[in-house]
């Protein structure tokens, strides 16, 4: 067992989505910076959209949907426990991202005069942008890394970020999943990209890989951040959705929705307005609001 050493000016833990992301974008801000994108998998084929995704769930498109409608829609689907600029903020720049995926070759669907084809599912805005090719969304980001001369390094398995004298990141700790060597890295910051905990939940089967969330998405990041000293928010918000036996998946509020399936009981009945949760718990505050009874948030 052997131990290696490096030194970084960025180093970024994840190499889903979000992590392939950060890292092309500090090095668009500065290429002379040093990055190194670090993955428990391989980053060609990795994290939870591994291969590929049927579309944008959270796309905000001027003309479909503003920063404001999403901002209130995600407010009222987690009951009020949100981090509202936060959300604000993503809701802000998802077109610009949007676009610039699209520029890279990322496939969208578009409508006939070349806008972008986004479907309806919740009450204020359109909000799901099909994807016909998103199969290579990974390989558009591999091919986006190589250009931006970001270091990768796969099969590193991350569990915790190195903090100084002060509290501030100063690097990682990691092992090889294969060779069982030890990894440490020192950089001048550190970005967590590690993906949701999909694994709070399981279908009554009881079987391991049956979560909604991709099962490698184990809450690591989370971990990492709390021991390290970080604050963590938005933890006490869950998502639960209607399910097909054995399946634990969104199979109709996102997926079939938009293409008018809904969630009917044995009897063939629609026993909920929505398909998801949150999505009634809007439901049921818009008839409040018809009725004069609804309530004013942010």
């Amino acid at each position: 067992m052997n131990t290696l050493e490096l030194e970084y000016d960025l180093v970024v833990v994840g190499g889903g989505t979000a992590g392939p992301m950060a890292a092309i974008k500090a090095k668009e801000r500065n290429p002379a910076l040093r990055v190194l994108l670090i993955d428990k998998a391989h980053v060609k084929r990795s994290g939870a959209i591994s291969m590929g995704m049927d579309g944008l769930n959270n796309a905000v498109i001027p003309g479909h949907a503003t920063p404001e409608q999403y901002t209130r829609e995600i407010t009222l689907a987690n009951d009020g426990i949100v981090d509202q600029s936060a959300v604000y903020a993503y809701a802000q720049h998802s077109f610009a991202t949007i676009e610039q995926l699209d520029r890279w070759g990322v496939k969208f669907e578009k409508d006939e005069t070349g806008d972008y084809a986004v479907k309806k599912v919740h009450h204020m805005g359109s909000y799901v942008l099909p994807m016909p090719e998103g199969h290579d969304i990974k390989k558009v980001l591999y091919r986006q890394l190589k250009r931006a001369r970001v270091e990768i390094t796969n099969r590193i398995v991350v569990t915790r970020v190195l903090t100084d004298a002060d509290g501030a990141a100063c690097g990682v700790l990691g092992f090889d999943c294969r060779t069982a060597d030890f990894l440490v890295v020192r950089a001048k910051a550190v970005v967590l990209s590690c993906g949701a905990a999909g694994r709070l939940g399981l279908p009554a089967s009881g079987y391991l890989m049956g979560t909604y969330e991709n099962p490698t998405n184990a809450g690591d990041g989370y971990a990492m951040a709390y021991h390290a000293g970080a604050e963590l928010s938005n933890l006490e918000c869950f998502q639960i959705n209607p399910l097909i036996k054995d399946y634990n998946g969104p199979a109709c509020a996102y997926v079939t929705g938009p293409l008018g399936g809904y969630t009917a009981n044995a009897r063939g009945e629609r026993f909920i307005q929505c398909d998801y949760w949150s999505g009634q718990m809007m439901w049921e505050f818009y008839q409040e609001l018809q009725g004069g009874k609804g309530p004013v948030f942010l």
